[in-house]
């Protein structure tokens, strides 16, 4: 078991890789952990487990058999489905890919991990090796040399042409909301946290955590640090009550972030 790994992390990738051994044999060459996982971010019943799959092959005759096994999965176990050659080209440069998006295994995806953020994630991944009937760890250093530029070009153009959609969508559901009427925490934490990422990998390069960004935002905009504070805590399951007004300063805080990407 990785000591890089949340244990429960490790657990559920080893068995996972293991079935994915039998039911695909010589498919996947290694399994580059990203995201939460790794950040050190990681919170049980919230976060799903972010996976790059290094494959030998076109993996489209051997998805049937996967499917059921991301369907099933808990947390769930997502990621793409990635030849060594389409890792070295880029993003850019790959144009679908087979995807799973909460244990939905699709065969030709846009978008999603399809970005210069998992290219950067790659850089300081931790990387699995079936042995057997183990897995092995290890640090990895995939690097590409457009990651540096990439990355801030997607997380500019992510706020621009997603983040600006979700503000629009969310201004129009509390529109007619009482201040304190209650609202889903997923909606807030959503809205709160999502952006602030990409604003942080905007001016420092890197990719923060969900808790770690919050921090930063929170230095950046001391008038929302209240609400980060009660967001990061509800995402580490101290679970909190939120409200539109809540809901709506969250919205603030989004349309800056949409802000400085202009």
């Amino acid at each position: 078991m990785s000591e890089q790994l949340p244990p429960p992390v490790a657990d559920a990738l080893t068995q996972f890789l293991l079935e994915q051994r039998r039911l695909a044999p010589g498919l996947v060459s290694r399994a580059i952990v990203t995201g939460s996982a790794v950040a050190g971010d990681w919170h049980p019943g919230i976060s799903d487990i972010d996976v790059v799959f290094v494959v030998t092959r076109d993996p489209v005759d051997d998805l049937p058999a996967l499917a059921p096994l991301h369907a099933a999965s808990d947390p769930h176990i997502d990621g793409v489905y990635l030849t060594e050659s389409e890792i070295a080209r880029g993003p850019d440069a790959v144009e679908t890919a087979p995807q799973v998006v909460e244990g939905v295994l699709v065969s030709a995806l846009s978008g999603a991990q399809l970005s210069w953020i998992t290219w950067r994630e790659l850089e300081s991944g931790v990387q699995g090796v079936v042995d057997g009937g183990d897995v092995i760890w290890s640090p990895t250093s995939d690097r590409h040399p457009e990651t540096a530029e990439g990355v801030v070009a997607f997380s500019r153009e992510n706020l621009r042409d997603y983040w600006q959609g979700i503000g629009d969508g969310l201004e129009k559901e509390i529109a007619d909301r009482a201040d304190d009427a209650p609202i889903r925490a997923e909606t807030v934490r959503w809205a709160a946290l999502g952006p602030i990422r990409l604003v942080a990998t905007i001016e420092t390069g890197d990719v923060l955590s969900k808790t770690a960004a919050a921090a930063y935002a929170a230095e950046r905009w001391p008038e929302h640090a209240e609400l980060l504070e009660r967001v990061v805590r509800d995402r580490g399951g101290e679970r909190q009550s939120f409200t539109a007004a809540d809901a709506r300063q969250a919205l603030a805080l989004l349309r800056k972030c949409v802000a400085v990407a202009d």
